[in-house]
């Protein structure tokens, strides 16, 4: 079963209107709330067949960059940024003359994400004990994440191999350590890609993948979608997984060691003086460990300019706002489950079982930029992200 699109997506039928020359043209109008641009995908209807698909904004019918994707059961969703505000569109079943940007090769135990040739990012599948991005290079081609251990870099920090550049797991599930690596831990392993698209305004996958213990039995299975894909001067990647319970219930126990997970660059690291890591409830630096908040930015200094990372939580995330782990050495992650370590309280308890047959659904927006965010574009941002976007079919 696949997942349900990412937040700032919708789901809508269109009704065809008139027919130009080959092509049905179909009209809808789009409404977000506040003017900031964000991802949007779509079901095209069950009548179109094919992923020749023309995006044309009204008045002017300007085209504007879209993919189609093959979602579960045929169904064609269609992919584009929307700019904000309200907006009106024409769909045509033509092919698109925008320019395919995007591509994605599935190499030995990677598969390579670019952008008019240029590395984006690597989704790496095989060969660690749970899937990660890595590396992964701002619009500038600079890395945004720490080499180590994947490589060795001169100045660059040793410490805490298993923070693997840009990672989900958890460490405690059903008593099992996910989150460290060793033959006494849990491991997360890749079955495979059930869609690999995009190529105008990003690319999309969704993989399928195994929790196992350390004797190979399967605890319980995840399908995660990351979209990756540019906005004005930003680098974008949406990150959605749904873990699901088999014939045993899971339990995802309070520990601080967790869960959604970014190392940052060594020269990045709050530590080193250059750093700064602020909240959407403004706690800086130290005091943002252990708080809740929407969202949290991480900027620092890399090859003598500011870069910044920004993680939004989505308001549907379970125990959201998320407690942050993040830290001056440079971990960066997003943790619901650790309340007694993030509270210093023995008695609260933040874990969260799935029974049977359930499932659970984590979605997370990161922001790769060049110069610090502002905390009001953050928030713009943030509003556009967790308000579904409002789709009318035109009459």
């Amino acid at each position: 079963m696949r997942l349900a699109v990412f937040v700032g997506c919708v789901l809508f039928c269109i009704a065809s209107t008139a027919v130009r020359g080959a092509g049905t043209e179909m009209r809808l109008s789009v409404h977000t709330k506040g003017n900031a641009p964000t991802l949007v995908i779509a079901n095209l209807p069950s009548a179109v067949k094919t992923n020749e698909v023309r995006l044309l904004l009204l008045p002017q019918r300007t085209e504007v960059p879209c993919d189609v994707r093959l979602a579960e059961k045929g169904i064609r969703q269609l992919v584009w940024i929307h700019p904000g505000g309200k907006r009106d569109y024409v769909v045509e079943t033509k092919a698109p003359s925008c320019p395919t940007l995007w591509q994605a090769r599935l190499k030995e135990n990677a598969l390579e994400i670019t952008r008019e040739g240029k590395l984006v990012t690597r989704y790496v599948f095989a060969g660690a004990a749970k899937p990660y991005l890595y590396p992964i290079h701002a619009q500038t081609g600079v890395p945004m994440t720490r080499a180590y251990p994947m490589e060795e870099r001169e100045g660059e920090s040793t410490d805490h191999p298993h923070q693997k550049s840009f990672w989900f797991t958890h460490g405690d599930v059903n008593g099992i350590d996910f989150w460290t690596e060793g033959e006494d831990k849990g491991r997360i392993v890749h079955r495979e890609f059930s869609d690999i698209s995009g190529g105008r305004v990003g690319t999309f996958i969704t993989t399928r993948n195994e929790w196992r213990t350390p004797q190979g039995q399967v605890l319980c299975t995840d399908t995660r979608e990351v979209c990756v894909y540019d906005v004005d001067d930003l680098r974008i990647i949406d990150f959605t997984v749904t873990i699901r319970a088999g014939e045993q219930p899971i339990r995802f126990g309070d520990t601080k060691e967790g869960t959604f997970g970014i190392r940052i660059p060594t020269s990045m690291e709050q530590r080193h003086g250059k750093g700064a890591i602020l909240t959407a409830e403004g706690k800086r630096d130290k005091e943002a460990w252990g708080t809740r908040a929407i969202w949290c930015t991480y900027s620092g200094d890399i090859g003598g300019e500011i870069y910044s990372i920004s993680v939004f939580d989505h308001p549907g995330n379970p125990h959201h706002p998320t407690y942050w782990h993040v830290r001056d050495y440079g971990l960066f992650a997003a943790n619901p489950f650790g309340w007694h370590d993030f509270q210093n309280n023995p008695n609260v308890d933040g874990s969260i079982t799935v029974p049977a047959g359930g499932q659970i659904t984590f979605r997370y927006r990161t922001i790769f930029a060049k110069g610090a965010m502002p905390a009001e574009r953050l928030n713009a941002l943030y509003e556009a992200f967790a308000t579904p976007a409002k789709v009318d079919i035109a009459r």
